[in-house]
């Protein structure tokens, strides 16, 4: 089988941390009348679709319009304080190791639980149209179950025409890590954006880095 990679985007291709948990706070702090917790963060949150968020938060269902009008509210709080800061950049060294990916024409695609304003946000402001084609990127449009189901890295590797079984993820979330182990990925990389080596692989990841630094050992990894 013919190998490829699969990215989470959000905490594995750009670390944006800062920006989702202070965007998030703005947003929904004043709603709920109480601080959101690190353990909730984690958990409902990162990685994770807006309806299962809010579900969680607000502990109802809320309709498709409903759902994306407060996304949207919330999301253009993100897009703006990433505009505000130098930090908007792809992590430190992704770019050379896409470089590499792209060289040896090794397939890959991008597995998001963004939904597509945010999509077409990263796509202006950042240079992705150089190793990704935006038609075939996977986002949340409502169709597919969010993550930790396994929906949308199967639809990733589908469009890319790649088998799931021969797919290296980069994750960063707990929620997309086991989205990717149930979709049978040949391996999952964690990413150390938000939690610790250790901490990625006890939920599931079969390995772990702290970033991109070495385009090399990365892509020996994925041809192994």
């Amino acid at each position: 089988m013919t190998p490829a990679v699969l990215f989470d985007f959000n905490g594995t291709m750009f670390f944006d941390q800062r920006f989702q948990e202070d965007s998030w706070r703005r947003f929904l702090e004043p709603k709920i009348g109480r601080p959101v917790t690190e353990a909730e963060f984690q958990t409902y949150i990162h990685g994770r679709n807006m309806g299962e968020t809010l579900a969680y938060f607000f502990s109802r269902p809320f309709s498709r319009e409903e759902t994306d009008a407060l996304e949207e509210e919330k999301e253009s709080l993100y897009r703006a304080l990433c505009l505000a800061s130098p930090d908007f950049a792809l992590a430190p060294g992704l770019p050379e190791f896409l470089d590499a990916l792209r060289e040896r024409e090794i397939p890959r695609n991008i597995a998001t639980a963004s939904a597509l304003p945010n999509v077409r946000f990263f796509f202006e402001h950042l240079p992705l149209a150089r190793w990704f084609d935006p038609d075939l990127v996977v986002y949340n449009d409502g169709s597919l179950p969010g993550k930790p189901a396994p929906d949308l890295y199967l639809a990733a590797a589908a469009r890319i025409g790649a088998d799931i079984r021969a797919c290296t993820v980069f994750e960063d979330a707990t929620p997309g890590i086991e989205a990717a182990r149930r979709a049978g990925a040949r391996r999952i990389v964690g990413v150390a954006s938000m939690q610790t080596p250790q901490a990625l692989l006890g939920c599931g990841a079969t390995h772990a880095v702290a970033g991109y630094s070495s385009a090399e050992d990365l892509l020996r990894l994925v041809l192994s």
